[in-house]
């Protein structure tokens, strides 16, 4: 693959060249626009630490927008998330964030200029735009530019695509204005942080933060039902990874057997139907498993509510939620927070 990754490295050096120069121009903004994104390709825990970034502005009196493209969506140009969206319309996260969230301004465009543009004529309230998966669109010069890199698969140690799963050069890094290690461990050593550190450095000067996945009880989507934790769990999946959840699902359960498709993968019938098969043909019924799924693959199943209804099989979602370790949190709010402050009363 590196002679691929070499032609995908030059056109890289180029497009970026062309952007510092000035030879292609990027549109910056007098009002808060912070942008969240990665180097890899997909499951560093972009969609976690959006809506953290969705609390902690409502907390502090904030009314957050978010701008995606709707990954995956079957529609084209600027949509505003309303009560009649569908993960087919604006894609599944900017769904999830809209039913999460009451008071916020949810929108998809591919075209993040002319998206932010019509935002703001829509919804001309909103103090801050929160732009999901677009650290890559040079385009839009986000005032603040929040880096993920996930603690078990860290951007230092990965190659440009397709030897590796980097968008873009490791040194991307640099127009970080703070770097997130997500899915740390809890109890990760000061050693281990250190060591994470230093190999961040040689790419960027940008403040390190080190976040955790933390999990609640799973709900029933459908009904509302209670779930058993003595059955075993089948987790039905369409993310890029998950043995993180497996693994937390395994702690209180006996055993996890998953039915797993690639990311954002759009649930059809056939696909429920096998994996009800598989259950039958075990001699098995769904009173003795749990069935478990993600907040994000459940926007994706809405359209199956009368499969699940017809078959009286229980869907429950495992809600999560990005989370600071130690005094990261505190560090990390104010340089969220002293930065929309700044730039809101620039603008005044």
């Amino acid at each position: 693959m590196f002679p691929f990754s070499f032609l995908y490295g030059i056109i890289i050096l180029i497009r970026n060249y062309l952007y510092q120069t000035k030879i292609y121009g990027s549109v910056t903004y007098d009002f808060p626009v912070i942008c969240v994104g990665n180097l890899n390709t997909g499951g560093t825990g972009k969609t976690p630490q959006v809506e953290y970034l969705i609390r902690l502005l409502q907390k502090n009196n904030y009314l957050p927008a978010t701008l995606s493209r709707g990954y995956k969506r079957k529609s084209v140009g600027f949509i505003l998330a309303d009560a009649n969206s569908t993960a087919d319309l604006i894609g599944d996260e900017p769904l999830q964030y809209f039913k999460k969230f009451k008071n916020i301004f949810v929108a998809v465009a591919e075209n993040r200029i002319l998206g932010i543009a019509d935002l703001l004529a829509s919804s001309p309230n909103i103090d801050a735009v929160i732009l999901d998966d677009a650290y890559q669109h040079r385009a839009v010069n986000a005032g603040f530019n929040i880096l993920i890199t996930r603690f078990d698969d860290l951007f230092t140690n990965d190659f440009l695509l397709p030897m590796g799963l980097l968008r873009e050069f490791r040194n991307g890094a640099k127009r970080a204005n703070a770097i997130v290690v997500s899915k740390s461990p809890i109890n990760i050593s000061a050693q281990e942080k250190q060591k994470i550190i230093s190999s961040i450095r040689k790419y960027s000067t940008a403040p390190i933060f080190f976040s955790f996945i933390k999990y609640a009880e799973p709900f029933s989507f459908f009904t509302t039902a209670d779930i058993n934790k003595n059955l075993e769990t089948v987790l039905l999946t369409g993310i890029a990874d998950h043995k993180l959840l497996m693994k937390q699902i395994e702690l209180n359960n006996k055993k996890v057997i998953p039915v797993s498709f690639s990311d954002h993968h759009r649930f059809e019938i056939t696909d429920l139907e096998m994996m009800h098969r598989a259950i039958l043909k075990e001699g098995k019924n769904w009173n003795d498993y749990n069935l478990i799924t993600t907040e994000k693959d459940a926007m994706r199943l809405l359209p199956f509510k009368f499969w699940f209804e017809e078959k009286k099989i229980n869907l429950f979602v495992m809600p999560i939620e990005a989370e600071f370790i130690a005094d990261d949190k505190n560090n990390f709010d104010q340089l969220i927070l002293q930065y929309v402050y700044q730039s809101s009363h620039d603008e005044q």
